[in-house]
């Protein structure tokens, strides 16, 4: 059994809405720090679930003054 639909919002139809895109120009990423922070992401998460896996101590791997 269905009910008749009731539009309970005054929102627009798809046909009647403006959109537009706006391009925003940034710098470039620095690829090298990306990339370190991607490894040292990785070494963690294995570091963790080995240990995990045997119980040991979970090392930081941040530099010192890096936190």
């Amino acid at each position: 059994m269905s009910g008749h639909y009731e539009k309970q919002t005054d929102r627009r139809s798809r046909e009647e809405r403006r959109l537009s895109v706006r391009a925003v120009h940034r710098e470039q990423p620095d690829l090298n720090l990306l990339t370190e922070l991607m490894i040292r992401f990785a070494l963690q998460d294995l570091g963790e679930c080995r240990a995990a896996e045997s119980g040991d101590k979970i090392f930081d791997t941040a530099r010192e003054g890096q936190a």
